[in-house]
């Protein structure tokens, strides 16, 4: 660039030598008369004496120029150095929040709002540095004053959200997650959290079109929708059946576990209605098939009534065919080992027990060891062995929540410790896999990462 520039200079300053050059050689006179005055001068001095006025205009006009739009230059720029200081302010700001130190953010909340004349990002620091301080009302007015702003109505709706669920005031929660869903159904935290808002609340069908909603959007994996759809399902069986609607209980039951037959919820809510309207076999056929992915021990009762068969030897027979769908599986040893227990074939019982606990037995095999050496009138010390085993053995299978990890006596649609829907699981501990994000647990509550919300992927 700069040999360009070089190269064009030579060239303007040798066409400058040509031209004086050029009138050098060719020497002229010039006349002229005006209003009695009469001017002689050579055709070169008039030449340059018309640039020079040409440079004394221009210089004028730049001057005239400058004069008048003196004033606003300065105050734009005091304008641009007022922006600039207010931006300063609110980075500082936002790294006091980033660290925690509420006091030094408001202050710097303060002056930002003072020389910013962008109330949407001094709002956003003033909440958060209010949410640091303990101060609600203050944060409570932010978020309200966020609102009102379009482009910041979406992160003061998230902040209302994680303060009523902080109250304690589900409705008002609920309330606001639906304003924020009409905004942005595609945001992966608003799906969640919606969702899982209406089950607690028991909006079955609501939690249904949102999680439809998520699906159709892809914030929800295919799979998992259907999974969780086949459970949202079997508790508007369950709602059905409490308001006498038989046949409808039946109609979603049969839906729920032809889309999951896997989730032992489905397979138990469909074999049970169709034990209660007196088609035995069929509800064999639905817990042999929900056996064979997901055995329960819930299931054999539930398969034993729908058989109708009260003899002991006999009901042996009964579980050997339900344990024959997935036969390497803990729960069928164990419950071939309870009902030959019951029909007094303590070797059968101790053999499949022996089968079940290899060489870590867990606690329900040590426990059912020992019951079979007590009725067996074995050795006492036998007893005594096995029940010694429980304290160190390893923890049995147990209903547990795959987004907090709590653990529950028996299953229910939503875990009483997180409140999220459809994540209990029959596992043993530290072996379940992840179904909800970690950022369900109420990411309403992040007051700090509102200056950057997130996206997630997993189902609600």
């Amino acid at each position: 660039m700069t040999t360009l520039r070089t190269i064009l200079w030579f060239v303007v300053a040798a066409a400058a030598m040509l031209g004086a050059v050029w009138l050098a050689e060719r020497p002229g006179n010039v006349t002229a008369e005006w209003q009695g005055w009469r001017l002689d001068t050579s055709v070169g001095a008039l030449m340059v004496a018309v640039v020079v006025l040409i440079l004394v205009s221009i210089g004028l006009w730049l001057l005239y120029r400058w004069i008048v739009g003196a004033p606003g230059a300065l105050l734009e720029g005091w304008g641009e150095s007022r922006r600039r200081r207010g931006y300063r302010e609110l980075t500082q700001g936002l790294a006091a929040v980033a660290a925690g130190d509420g006091v030094e953010a408001q202050k710097h909340a303060r002056k930002a709002e003072q020389l910013l004349s962008e109330p949407a990002l001094t709002l956003l620091l003033s909440a958060q540095a209010a949410q640091l301080t303990g101060d609600r009302d203050g944060a409570k007015k932010a978020f309200n004053a966020m609102i009102e702003d379009e482009q910041m109505a979406f992160l003061g709706l998230r902040g209302l959200i994680g303060q009523a669920l902080r109250d304690g005031d589900q409705g008002k929660a609920l309330a606001l997650a639906e304003r924020a869903f009409k905004l942005r159904p595609q945001t992966p935290w608003v799906v969640h959290s919606l969702f899982d808002m209406q089950a607690q609340a028991g909006q079955w069908k609501a939690a249904q079109e949102t999680l439809d909603a998520g699906v159709r959007r892809k914030v929800v994996a295919a799979d998992k929708g259907r999974s969780l759809k086949a459970l949202l399902e079997v508790e508007r069986s369950r709602e059905a059946e409490q308001e006498g609607r038989a046949e409808d209980a039946l109609s979603l039951a049969r839906e729920a576990f032809g889309l999951a037959p896997e989730r032992i919820a489905a397979t138990e809510r469909l074999a049970a209605l169709q034990i209660k309207a007196g088609d035995g076999k069929k509800a064999m056929r639905t817990i042999e098939r929900g056996w064979a992915v997901a055995p329960h021990p819930d299931l054999v009762p539930l398969y034993l009534e729908a058989a109708g068969e009260s003899e002991a030897l006999k009901r042996v027979g009964v579980v050997r065919k339900l344990a024959g769908q997935n036969p390497t599986d803990i729960e069928s040893h164990i419950a071939l080992a309870e009902a030959s227990l019951e029909a007094g074939l303590w070797g059968e019982a101790r053999r499949h027990l022996e089968t079940a606990g290899g060489t870590n037995p867990p606690v329900r095999v040590c426990r059912l060891m020992a019951e079979v050496e007590e009725r067996a009138q074995a050795d006492p010390a036998k007893v005594h062995d096995w029940l010694a085993k429980v304290a160190d053995a390893p923890a049995d299978r147990s209903w547990r929540c795959t987004a907090c990890g709590a653990h529950h006596e028996a299953w229910r649609p939503v875990c009483e410790s997180c409140g999220a829907f459809g994540t209990l699981q029959w596992r043993t501990p530290g072996t379940y896999g992840q179904i909800l994000p970690p950022e369900q647990q109420i990411a309403l509550q992040a007051a700090p990462a509102l200056a950057a919300p997130t996206g997630s992927s997993p189902p609600p």
